[in-house]
């Protein structure tokens, strides 16, 4: 993912300095300021992706490397213990969805009128 959006960056880039010669000179700032905002919302949701689920990939490999030794021993305060670090490491993974709301809110003023149309029940 995080390749993807270098690459995808760099694709934008270059499109913004193709703009002025395929638009009128009034659409060329909006259109600009417009790509900024997705490509920072990208950046954004992307790192906290990778950031939130980071724990819980981690935890699957190092339990993988663990787990025939809890189950030998029967040691239930260890195993105890593994589940809890498990449904921590799962919930911050699953906040993603979470802030990803917050964060196309606070990014998108597109989205945020949307969304407010749709809770003031406005017809679009």
């Amino acid at each position: 993912m995080f390749v993807c959006n270098i690459l995808l960056i760099r694709k934008l880039q270059k499109v913004q300095k193709q703009r002025p010669t395929m638009m009128h000179d009034l659409y060329v700032h909006r259109a600009n300021r417009l790509s900024m905002k997705m490509t920072k919302m990208l950046v954004l949701c992307t790192a906290y992706f990778l950031l939130a689920t980071a724990p819980i990939s981690t935890y699957f490999v190092v339990e993988s490397y663990l787990r025939p030794g809890y189950e030998e021993s029967g040691n239930y305060l260890a195993l105890a213990k593994r589940d809890l670090i498990w449904a921590a490491c799962y919930l911050f993974g699953l906040s993603n969805y979470c802030v990803n709301f917050y964060l196309y809110t606070a990014t998108n003023d597109r989205f945020y009128k949307e969304f407010k149309a749709l809770i003031h029940c406005q017809p679009r």
